[in-house]
């Protein structure tokens, strides 16, 4: 497929998400919302034809985070059908990825064939989506101790991206048995997954405690977002100087 679709959707997906943010400050919610699923489409085809960019399908580029967050974020304010207020903060969320994924190499990394099972797509579609979670509850975690608002969205989020964590475990899991012959390794990768998994897993424990309060939570919730950004983007930034195909 032609690299020019995946950059010129990308790039229309980004102009489409700006303006939605611009009109939403405006109160202009109709035409907010209308630039957002313009952008949202381009969106989704730019990561479908990327998915192509070697002549072949190779489903691992469509999860790969750096591209792959921004839209899981703006699907998350999709199914949650946020009221305007919220949508502002979704838009905010998305085009902070966006725009980060703009300094990231275009290129695809040569597949492995270790990557040739349906467990490895799933495991990044999980992680990803588990991640985006993470983010959209931190950010509204941090609207909570501004404003009071937010508790019931943000302690959701969180709930459902250690749902989709654990999945992901469990596949990521399996997939490395049959890669490696081992459901897991002591590398940087395996424990950075299970030291966010027990995060997690504290958080919904916090409640419990004397001392889980709304507030404790929240900015529990919030400090998460460092260690899903530290690791995931930490292992992005490691391999942008590997060889790179399409783009």
């Amino acid at each position: 497929m032609n690299p020019n679709l995946f950059l010129l959707c990308f790039y229309i997906g980004l102009v489409c998400y700006i303006a939605s943010l611009i009109f939403s400050l405006m109160e202009k919610e109709g035409v907010g919302k209308l630039f957002f699923v313009f952008g949202f489409i381009s969106h989704t085809i730019s990561l479908t034809a990327r998915a192509w960019l070697i002549g072949i399908f190779t489903p691992n580029v469509m999860f790969n985070e750096v591209f792959f967050l921004p839209w899981c974020l703006a699907f998350l304010g999709v199914v949650l059908r946020v009221s305007e207020d919220k949508f502002v903060y979704v838009l905010t969320s998305v085009l902070f990825f966006y725009i980060l994924a703009i300094f990231f190499p275009k290129g695809i990394i040569p597949p492995l064939p270790k990557q040739n099972t349906i467990l490895s797509p799933l495991f990044f579609l999980f992680e990803v989506l588990a991640h985006a979670c993470f983010t959209l509850g931190a950010w509204f975690a941090l609207c909570y101790l501004r404003v009071k608002t937010f508790y019931k969205e943000f302690d959701t989020l969180i709930v459902f991206g250690f749902v989709f964590y654990t999945i992901a475990q469990v596949v990521g899991a399996y997939w490395c048995y049959l890669g490696w012959a081992t459901p897991f390794h002591w590398g940087d990768r395996h424990l950075q997954s299970a030291s966010l998994w027990c995060y997690y897993a504290a958080y919904l424990h916090l409640k419990f405690l004397p001392y889980g309060n709304i507030k404790n939570r929240a900015i529990f919730a919030l400090l998460g977002l460092g260690l899903v950004f530290l690791f995931s983007y930490g292992g992005q930034l490691k391999e942008t100087h590997l060889l790179r195909l399409g783009v």
